[in-house]
């Protein structure tokens, strides 16, 4: 590349936000605040999130369409596999469309570190120059599915989490919480770390394409990296 630096802003603003869209979706998962009933209004079950769910202090039964078998009153924050959910997981909890957001929400949380390993790699140096567009191009890549990936998982369980009244009783008394709204920054920040390693990537490979057309006049200058 002659004089011109491999790192260059792009570069770095691309793995910086990826770091940001990491650290949002590990929020998303961590905290069960997807939705979140209304203070004013008791519908038994206070916030959801994609791994727990949580019951007012008093304990509620299963909903009145769930045939529990256990007849067991829930009043406090569960993990979504733990043993006293067993007999209602399936039936109530565990929609068709919420295990789809959870598919893709984890998906995104797996999609996002490979992203920035190809940056590391990278940096490192861990490839010849002339194969090094490569790897901005994977983790360009990995950024745009990761991007669409998160926004189904969003906008799946922002449109079912309200209409759907046989999953959290009164539908219309919840709204969604932060964790919802943290995990609906990533797909921005994907499409922007995206957009920033495209950059970098038709960068490189206009490097090594002239390179490529150098050493057929000549070897020094322009075959240099």
């Amino acid at each position: 590349m002659g004089g011109t630096s491999r790192v260059t802003g792009w570069t770095i603003a691309g793995t910086v936000v990826i770091s940001l869209s990491i650290g949002c979706l590990i929020f998303a998962h961590a905290f069960p605040y997807w939705q979140e009933s209304e203070k004013s209004r008791d519908t038994g079950v206070p916030n959801i999130g994609l791994w727990n769910i949580c019951f007012r202090k008093e304990g509620i039964p299963a909903p009145g369409w769930i045939t529990d078998t256990l007849g067991k009153r829930f009043n406090r924050c569960y993990y979504m596999f733990e043993r006293d959910l067993r007999t209602v997981r399936s039936k109530w909890i565990f929609k068709d469309w919420f295990i789809a957001v959870i598919f893709f929400a984890t998906l995104g949380l797996i999609l996002q570190p490979l992203a920035i390993i190809f940056n590391v790699l990278y940096y490192v140096r861990v490839c010849s120059p002339h194969l090094e567009y490569f790897l901005m191009a994977v983790s360009s890549l990995l950024n745009l599915i990761n991007g669409f990936t998160v926004a189904i998982a969003i906008f799946v369980f922002g449109i079912m989490a309200s209409r759907d009244r046989y999953w959290m009783p009164q539908p219309e008394s919840n709204h969604l919480s932060y964790s919802w709204g943290v995990a609906a920054v990533v797909p921005v920040l994907s499409f922007i770390a995206s957009m920033c390693h495209t950059v970098d990537f038709l960068r490189l490979k206009s490097y090594r394409d002239r390179n490529a057309r150098a050493k057929i006049y000549a070897r020094g200058e322009f075959a240099r990296y």
